[in-house]
């Protein structure tokens, strides 16, 4: 096994969100890892491999910069690696990807797969031939059946369609967690402070991930491991601005301090309204104050 001291028990998938399939196959990676006596891993791909080969952007459930977080933190695997997906990666032969690759490269004593994952070139690798491929290697395969909610398979595309939707209590149920946006918070127009006197703290939405509709929604901010509750208003601001990259802004309730440069998670409990042209500040002043109240009421109710 090249050098490595403990076999890897390998989890396969690109892990986008980290569903409930997801946590199934990375539970499994902990079982078996544990039971050979080796280390949980997952093994991904640093880009969503459709955007290589349809040349089109993916949208994702997870930002770039907190992958490698989330799978460790929602998965319980001991370490997340990343290959590199470009022309060498995906015209690969199928048997190469396991013997040359997870089981000559990365030591891999037990690989887990979904029904449904397909790998190498044009996706040729199937379960089927790893179940094979795992037996003339001497290791252990496991294929994870898929995992159903309300008689619906869950995946990364339909949990896409809900958020497209704006139901984001039906892609909570899905992910098994709130959808959320983490990113650095940024200098803004100052237009909440100074003209609303409601402050908000300005996020870039990440250009990689999965757009909900432009709107407000209750939410909960992760800082520090403390949460707060937020009326966040996600778009592109159209009572101030004209046009420019949509932004996320959470208004949070029960805070005081600075948080420029400090990095922070937004989940997405609830769509509350779309994100509107107010006729004036006032309107729009009060349109603030009500969602609030639709805020706290709405966690009042989860608490």
């Amino acid at each position: 096994m090249q050098g490595y001291q403990k076999p890897r028990a390998i989890a396969l998938g690109y892990f986008d969100g980290v569903h409930l399939g997801h946590r199934a196959l990375m539970q499994r990676a902990v079982e078996r890892a544990r039971q050979i006596g080796g280390t949980s891993a997952v093994f991904t791909f640093d880009v969503h491999p459709d955007s290589v080969v349809l040349g089109r952007q993916v949208p994702l459930l997870t930002a770039n910069a907190y992958r490698r977080d989330e799978i460790k933190q929602l998965g319980g695997v001991d370490e997340v690696i990343f290959g590199h997906f470009d022309d060498r990666m995906q015209h690969m032969d199928w048997r190469d990807f396991i013997h040359k690759m997870l089981i000559g490269q990365f030591g891999a004593g037990w690989i887990i797969s979904g029904r449904n994952n397909r790998f190498g070139y044009k996706g040729q690798g199937n379960a089927e031939g790893m179940a094979v491929e795992c037996q003339k290697a001497g290791i252990g395969y496991d294929c994870i059946e898929d995992v159903k909610m309300d008689g619906i398979v869950v995946s990364s595309t339909y949990i896409r369609q809900l958020i497209a939707q704006g139901d984001m209590e039906g892609a909570a149920r899905f992910l098994g967690h709130p959808y959320t946006v983490t990113g650095v918070v940024e200098h803004g127009r100052k237009v909440g402070t100074s003209v609303l006197q409601v402050p908000t703290v300005n996020l870039r939405l990440p250009a990689e991930m999965a757009l909900p509709p432009y709107g407000v929604y209750a939410t909960r901010v992760l800082v520090d491991g403390k949460r707060y509750i937020a009326a966040t208003n996600i778009g592109v601001k159209p009572t101030f601005v004209d046009g420019g990259a949509p932004t996320i802004e959470p208004h949070l309730l029960d805070f005081t301090g600075d948080l420029y440069g400090r990095m922070i998670h937004v989940e997405l409990h609830k769509f509350l309204r779309p994100e509107i042209q107010f006729e004036s500040v006032e309107a729009l002043r009060a349109a603030i104050a009500e969602n609030v109240r639709q805020t706290r009421d709405f966690f009042a109710q989860q608490d």
